[in-house]
């Protein structure tokens, strides 16, 4: 099964917490690089509001797609638009279980130190 994952991004990079959790299943277990798991919309909710509030703006540049089964892995270069005016680009890759539609576990491995350098 083919997922968009793009529009899933594009939801991100629309800087809406409430877009980034309408992919999510109610119980979704989400987690963000070596930050401690959240479990539920409301939690990934108030975690991505506060990591809105940090930065400016993202933009997600989707390199590769794999999917097997009910897992999508993506690898993508993400632009992070920074409080002092500069734009930083670094690599990740999301890890995304679904069930059905939804993301019921979603990992995500990457290394912020260059936005906040």
């Amino acid at each position: 099964m083919s997922r968009d994952v793009a529009q899933v991004f594009a939801d991100i990079d629309a800087f809406d917490p409430d877009k980034f959790v309408a992919h999510l299943t109610p119980d979704a277990v989400f987690r963000f690089g070596n930050g401690d798991p959240l479990t539920g919309r409301a939690a990934v909710k108030e975690a991505v509001a506060g990591f809105f509030s940090t930065i400016d703006g993202l933009t997600h540049h989707i390199r590769n797609v794999w999917e097997f089964g009910d897992t999508t892995i993506v690898q993508i270069d993400i632009d992070y638009h920074r409080k002092d005016g500069k734009t930083v680009t670094v690599p990740n890759a999301d890890i995304l279980t679904y069930d059905g539609e939804l993301v019921r576990d979603w990992r995500i491995y990457i290394d912020l130190a260059p936005v906040y350098a």
